[in-house]
């Protein structure tokens, strides 16, 4: 039991450790694109390498690259995804752009008892999108294609399985709600947390599986038969 308690509490650690290296990286790489240009592809990045993360470990192998190589790594992840990854962010910009602005003008016009309805709608749109935009930076290191088919794949994801969608978003939203409760762990793990979070739960349910996995559920499917490039084999 002692031996038991020792290695979790060196895994903890280890992963601990390991936030934090991605979240500062996150915020190098974020502020070497001045912000704008860069917070998207270092986002990302950050998925690309929990990608890896988590298929080691689902092979039961540890090897995570030491600090030196962990920073080469996203390095050279920011600039593969650059331009990609900032098509996509604008994508999610205008969409919550969108929402947003439609919520302003449902709130500053009288619309009478449509009001509330059409409010309720919204918020029900903003929890999807919420979602939806947890769902789909895991599903952009995984496959190779563009913005709008990476939105569809999250669609067909939320409508398809339900169940994975909802264990991510809760998650993430559990992850969010510690930040809230405890300010201080958002300086030091930031995005990273929910990233890790967003990324194991979709992998665990085989969305994220290769083509040629022998444990890949049949119902990975769904998502994988969602658009025309299919996912990245490394």
């Amino acid at each position: 039991m002692r031996t038991t308690f020792l290695d979790w509490y060196q895994r903890l650690g280890g992963l601990g450790l390991r936030l934090l290296c991605l979240h500062l990286l996150w915020l190098a790489w974020t502020l070497r694109g001045g912000v704008v240009l860069g917070v998207f592809p270092a986002t990302a990045a950050l998925h690309g390498v929990l990608r890896k993360d988590a298929r080691l470990a689902a092979a039961n192998r540890d090897e995570a690259p030491a600090p030196a190589g962990l920073r080469a790594e996203f390095g050279a992840l920011w600039r593969r995804e650059f331009a990609a990854a900032n098509r996509l962010g604008a994508l999610l910009v205008l969409c919550w752009a969108f929402l947003v602005l439609d919520r302003r003008i449902v709130e500053h016009l009288d619309l009478g008892g449509l009001g509330p309805l059409l409010a309720g709608g919204l918020t029900v749109a903003g929890v999807w999108l919420g979602v939806i935009t947890a769902l789909v930076w895991p599903l952009q290191s995984h496959f190779d294609e563009s913005a709008r088919a990476l939105l569809r794949r999250a669609l067909i994801l939320t409508a398809g399985r339900p169940a994975t969608a909802a264990l991510a978003g809760a998650g993430v939203g559990v992850m969010l709600g510690a930040y809230y409760l405890v300010p201080g762990l958002a300086p030091v793990f930031g995005l990273a947390a929910p990233a890790a979070v967003a990324t194991t739960a979709l992998w665990r349910s085989g969305v994220l599986a290769v083509p040629n996995d022998p444990d890949r559920p049949a119902a990975a499917r769904l998502v994988e038969g969602s658009g025309a490039e299919g996912p990245r084999l490394a």
